[in-house]
């Protein structure tokens, strides 16, 4: 009976080719569906408009993803993860920024970014999500847990309770937004600067004797 024998190396390098290729192409999905997202609701953005997008046919989209969820997911994931290298370096820097500057950051971002605040909200209240995709979206979200850990500790609060108040920090901060980005002020400017207001306050809280005491 023949048997097949092991890849040539001509054969290995051309399958590696075909992968890179392919994930090339993928990556141009993603980063057409964001263009989208950031011109109108991610909601509104289907996928014949993102393979138009892409410069594909709307039948070639699914070669790379199975579903408009699964691009929707990959592609926040994507955004976060590119934005949590920014508050990285806020973070990891020698003098490291302090608490308010973080929090003024992080809203200023998602206020800029009204896709990925979407999309973060979007998987925040969503009752079921496939398992790999829960995975995902806990990861990269562990990631600003981490980093407000961190911070705290760099600004003098000892290693005890810490993760509690990162948790409670990045979770007000979300909840801040939610309540107010579409508060009736008179204009953006005016909502920005309440939403400021208010991350000062919180951000107090995590300040001085009580951040010592965690």
């Amino acid at each position: 009976m023949y048997r097949k024998g092991p890849k040539t190396v001509s054969e290995s390098k051309f399958a590696n080719l075909k992968e890179k290729e392919k994930e090339t192409r993928r990556q141009i999905v993603i980063e057409s569906s964001l263009a989208l997202f950031a011109k109108k609701p991610f909601y509104e953005v289907g996928m014949r408009e993102v393979a138009e997008e892409a410069g594909i046919s709307p039948a070639t989209i699914y070669r790379y993803f199975a579903s408009q969820e699964e691009l929707f997911h990959e592609a926040f994931i994507q955004e976060i993860d590119t934005a949590s290298k920014a508050f990285k370096d806020m973070v990891q820097k020698e003098e490291p920024a302090g608490i308010v500057d973080f929090g003024i950051s992080f809203v200023d971002h998602l206020l800029e970014n009204e896709s990925t605040f979407q999309m973060m909200t979007y998987l925040m209240l969503r009752n079921k999500l496939a398992n790999p995709v829960m995975g995902r979206f806990d990861s990269v979200t562990k990631i600003f847990f981490d980093l407000f850990e961190q911070l705290l500790i760099k600004n003098g609060a000892k290693e005890g309770k810490v993760r509690l108040y990162a948790h409670s920090y990045i979770a007000s901060l979300a909840g801040i937004l939610m309540t107010f980005r579409n508060s009736p002020l008179k204009n953006k400017k005016a909502v920005r600067d309440h939403i400021h207001k208010l991350v000062k306050v919180t951000s107090s809280l995590y300040s001085g004797q009580l951040i010592k005491q965690a």
